[in-house]
């Protein structure tokens, strides 16, 4: 049998390059050292009966291996395909484990054991990944095979360490898309460190394919807390070609060299041989994540600063309420304020209220809570002299900003203080513009509540700006005052910044999101559209930057993860083929077809 044109040139290639490798490395001498850490798994190297045995008889079976074992977490890792009630027996002697099974085995049934990670080696722990022992009570060994990858339904990244299961639809009391969260599946495997995993010795027949992060080494679906990935539609395993190599073009490539460097070469190309064989049969993605909770919970009560407290919920709000059970004066005595997303309450504090507050948050008439909390803080004591002294820190009117150094024309300037502002005294605010000073410039609040501080500013290109607020022209609803604040900005050179141009032209129209991403992949713009255009990006700061597009299928302008139950899998994402470099006073532009 001859190998096609294309694998027999890359295996002349292979050969070529281990021989020069092989040359270079004897002509090298270098001094012995300690030797690099051993990072090999063990090697099976004598299996009683064979792997793929068929007419197996009796109740046990061995491996050898080629260095001494240990096993981790078996009783957890292991899985017999058909399910058995009962975890086999091991035994450890030397270099070979023996498994004996504790109940019967069905006649003309195809078995496999899988270990997953429980086989490591004594010396390091390095772990023999997923192996799987198959046998066949019967006359033939089912030889279907299924392989795929999980990634991140979010950024598409692998992930490994994830256990993908296939089940059977022939349960007669559960229904097949409820196995997953009830029974352990019918066959396993377990994704490596590039997501990739593979199953073997399958029937021929169609399978529920479900992957999980367990988190309690239950083999099913039952923690909140797990992500999980599946696909909407049954998979069906295909029969995978043996890997081949012409044994005579193996030869003429080795001959003459040393042993090791022979080994070296037929070990890199029987992988290449694997390799091709796995692209025989059809290849699954499952996009992995965490289903969005739908029970409403109060995480965290607590008092992030004087007079202020932060209720914190898992999902936003629809219809929260919180009742004081011990203070209730005839006056406003506190104001609220949600997040942007309504999963985050601040609650402001009038003085005077007592030292500790006992609550009762409510979702409509459901109590999500009752904390009671001490929102006036013990006082400090200094022990000094034999006397005592009250260690009492002065407060302030504390405050952030949404600017850090530099600013661009059109960005706001906005001060939000810790507390609504009852008075702003501006006869000494200062507001200097390069070279021009304004005394008094005008502002205007942005809340309801008073917090959030607006300068308008007219930004231009290449400028200094510098606001200062002195000492107590800032003063609270509790009559507490600023300190003195000076705000500082710059903004840099219209020729310092890039200016980007993006065609984007879906096959379909839609609904989808566009984002600029970083290098740490946090959004830096994001724009919105459904059909063919041309989205303008001015003053980007130069660098490297990817580009992703979300499916926004319901429209809500960001993305979402699925549901299994409702058989909803996660928004689509995409990512554009390359990094763009975007360069100081460079204007570029990208087109991208999907």
């Amino acid at each position: 049998m001859k190998l096609f044109p294309l694998f027999r040139k890359l295996l002349q290639l292979a050969g070529v390059l281990f021989v020069v490798l092989g040359l270079y490395r004897c002509a090298n001498v270098i001094a012995p050292t300690g030797g690099p850490k051993d990072i090999t798994p063990p090697k099976v190297v004598k299996s009683m009966p064979a792997n793929h045995s068929t007419n197996f008889k009796g109740n046990k079976f061995s491996l050898t291996f080629d260095e001494y074992i240990q096993l981790d977490k078996i009783a957890k890792q292991l899985l017999v395909s058909p399910p058995m009630a009962e975890i086999p027996d091991f035994r450890l002697k030397g270099k070979t484990l023996s498994i004996r099974f504790k109940e019967p085995l069905k006649p003309n049934t195809t078995y496999s054991v899988f270990f997953g990670d429980a086989i490591q080696d004594i010396t390091e722990g390095n772990p023999l990944h997923n192996y799987t022992y198959v046998f066949s009570t019967g006359s033939s060994v089912d030889s279907m095979s299924l392989r795929g990858q999980v990634v991140e339904a979010r950024d598409l990244k692998p992930v490994d360490d994830i256990f993908v299961m296939l089940y059977k639809n022939d349960n007669d009391t559960i229904p097949l898309d409820s196995l997953p969260l009830r029974v352990k599946p019918y066959y396993l495997s377990k994704t490596d460190k590039n997501g990739d995993f593979m199953f073997s010795g399958l029937a021929d027949t169609s399978y529920l394919i479900f992957a999980l992060k367990d988190e309690n080494y239950s083999l099913t679906f039952d923690q909140p807390t797990e992500k999980i990935a599946f696909l909407d539609s049954l998979v069906r395993p295909q029969f995978r070609p043996a890997p081949y190599i012409d044994s005579s073009l193996l030869d003429t490539l080795v001959v003459n060299l040393p042993p090791d460097s022979a080994k070296m070469i037929s070990d890199s190309l029987w992988q290449i041989a694997d390799s091709i064989a796995d692209t025989k049969i059809s290849f699954y993605q499952l996009y992995l994540f965490l289903e969005p909770d739908t029970v409403q919970k109060l995480m965290k009560t607590k008092l992030i600063r004087p007079n202020t407290i932060q209720f914190i919920f898992n999902i936003p709000e629809k219809n929260i309420s919180i009742q004081s059970l011990n203070y209730h004066p005839d006056s406003i005595w506190h104001q609220s304020e949600w997040n942007r997303s309504r999963d985050t309450l601040l609650w402001f504090l009038r003085l005077p209220h007592p030292d500790t507050l006992s609550l009762l948050v409510l979702e409509g008439k459901d109590t999500l809570g009752s904390p009671v909390l001490r929102v006036i803080p013990k006082q400090k004591f200094l022990r000094k002299r034999k006397k005592t002294k009250s260690a009492k820190k002065k407060q302030y009117l504390s405050w952030r900003t949404n600017l850090s150094g530099t600013i661009k024309p059109g960005q706001k300037v906005v001060l939000t203080f810790g507390q609504p502002v009852e008075k702003v005294i501006p006869d000494s605010i200062l507001l200097v513009q390069g070279k021009d000073s304004l005394y008094h410039p005008p502002f205007t609040f942005l809340d309801s509540l008073h917090r959030q501080l607006y300068f308008p500013m007219k930004i231009k290109d290449d400028n200094s700006y510098q606001l200062s607020l002195p000492d107590s022209s800032v003063i609270d609803w509790n009559h507490f005052y600023n300190r003195k604040i000076i705000l500082s900005l710059h903004s840099k050179a219209l020729k310092e910044y890039s200016d980007l141009n993006v065609t984007l032209k879906p096959k379909m129209p839609g609904y989808y999101i566009f984002e600029i991403l970083n290098r740490n992949e946090i959004p830096v713009a994001t724009r919105y559209f459904t059909g063919a255009t041309v989205l303008h990006f001015p003053r980007i700061t130069p660098g490297n930057y990817l580009f992703r597009i979300i499916f926004d299928r319901n429209r809500n302008k960001k993305w979402d993860p699925g549901n299994y139950l409702r058989n909803q899998l996660p928004e689509d994402v995409i990512y554009y083929k390359d990094q763009v470099p975007l360069r100081a006073n460079w204007e570029v532009n990208e087109a991208w077809d999907f």
